[in-house]
């Protein structure tokens, strides 16, 4: 015992046990709110015609300009549609003022807008990465319910995300998104950004928002600052993607590509009911993050999906007809509204690769207010075999023509036949 009592006295005075007295000196929640509450905002899009409110978001103030850092998802719709939106920020002091977008950062969900109004109270954004664990407060205003604090956990950046996101254990809810996520000294680590419900909530790491801050704003209107990064987001992937062949795995005897990258998540199925005529095997692949226009537009997606198909119960016509009908179906997840796209444009031919004799289609169709930007669908189907024969999709959306063409070619050399 009087090792036990010695070795405690010495911990104590080295400062080794230090864990209650940090839990009994960190600030309480209602303080961290306190001191913080003159630096966030909330903003709200209004339809023009009515003057009436149709979303909201969160912002925080974060220079003495009083410019206002939130997502790009809450003024989307004045990027896309200004003829018809407006915004404005409504202060902590109740003063409200209309608002202009100064940049935007479609890729990682931010934008930077101001009022005209400077601020001697704003945050300061931490670029350095705290540690898993460590207490965050998400601040924003749910639901118009006023402001609100919610204290949750930092966990680190989300495993298999073609966009770095911050996994955050915490409420995040509807009208937070665009709110800071703070340290206990009010240091932002953050933006709150997306809920998976069951308090697990995602940020965008601070460190994107100062870069943001630092970049000139763009010259000409918001919608080409979206197409630029758009195109400079689509050649970054698609150059990482034509660096090394895809790699491939046996699928009912031929060699077929198995993944786009860590980026991806694949599973498979098995149908065999309905007509009885044949039996599909499905293998999927697609990536888990795309990226939101306005509305129901996004982009950014990429999928592909192998069908195996036999019938060995109906002759080589019947089968030859279902393996057409099936080859007709459109395919992929694309995500665009079609009131943003124009029609395919298909380009079908007759290749031989690897053993294999194969019917390929590929698919266009362009965006109409982002030029140089398309949806690309790519099919194929072998025709090696009588009654059963493999068809598969690749879909690729906001990509431009010549990156279309490259991923194509590279898609197609993954197959060979492993008769």
């Amino acid at each position: 015992m009087r090792r036990t009592l010695l070795e405690l006295g010495l911990a104590l005075l080295l400062g080794v046990l230090p864990l209650s007295s940090q839990a009994d000196n960190a600030p309480s929640t209602e303080a961290v709110f306190e001191q913080s509450k003159q630096r966030f905002v909330q903003l709200r899009i209004l339809e023009k015609s009515a003057n009436e409110k149709t979303s909201l978001g969160s912002g925080f103030i974060v220079n003495s300009r009083g410019q206002i850092i939130t997502n790009y998802h809450v003024i989307s719709d004045l990027v896309f549609r200004p003829d018809l939106y407006r915004g404005e920020v409504f202060y902590s002091d109740s003063e409200v003022r209309p608002l202009k977008v100064v940049n935007v950062d479609v890729i990682h969900d931010l934008a930077v807008v101001e009022t005209g109004r400077p601020a001697n109270d704003f945050f300061q954004i931490e670029p350095t990465a705290p540690p898993k664990g460590t207490r965050v407060y998400a601040i924003g205003t749910p639901h118009d319910l006023g402001f609100t604090i919610v204290e949750g956990t930092y966990n680190g950046l989300l495993v298999g995300s073609l966009y770095e996101k911050i996994h955050y254990t915490g409420a995040i809810n509807s009208g937070m998104s665009g709110g800071p996520a703070i340290l206990g000294d009010g240091r932002v680590v953050g933006i709150n950004v997306a809920t998976a419900g069951n308090q697990i909530g995602f940020l965008v790491p601070a460190t994107y928002a100062l870069r943001l801050l630092q970049q000139k704003p763009y010259s000409g209107t918001p919608l080409n600052a979206v197409r630029d990064q758009l195109l400079t987001n689509q050649a970054r992937i698609s150059s990482s993607l034509l660096k090394h062949p895809l790699p491939t795995t046996l699928f009912h005897g031929y060699r077929v590509p198995s993944t786009l990258g860590n980026f991806s998540k694949c599973w498979a199925d098995t149908d065999q009911s309905g007509s009885q005529l044949y039996r599909r095997y499905s293998q999927q692949c697609s990536s888990e993050d795309d990226i939101f226009l306005y509305g129901d537009s996004n982009t950014g997606k990429l999928s592909f999906q192998h069908d195996y198909l036999e019938a060995p119960g109906v002759n080589r016509f019947r089968f030859y007809n279902l393996y057409q009908q099936f080859f007709a179906q459109q395919g992929g997840e694309l995500g665009s509204a079609l009131v943003d796209v124009g029609s395919f444009a298909c380009q079908t031919d007759f290749v031989a690769h690897n053993k294999l004799k194969m019917r390929v289609a590929l698919c266009l169709r362009p965006y109409k207010r982002l030029s140089g930007l398309y949806d690309m669908v790519l099919k194929l189907a072998t025709l090696n075999e009588n009654q059963r024969g493999l068809q598969s999709t690749y879909a690729i959306s906001g990509i431009n023509f010549d990156n279309s063409r490259l991923l194509t070619r590279q898609f197609i050399e993954a197959f060979a036949w492993q008769n």
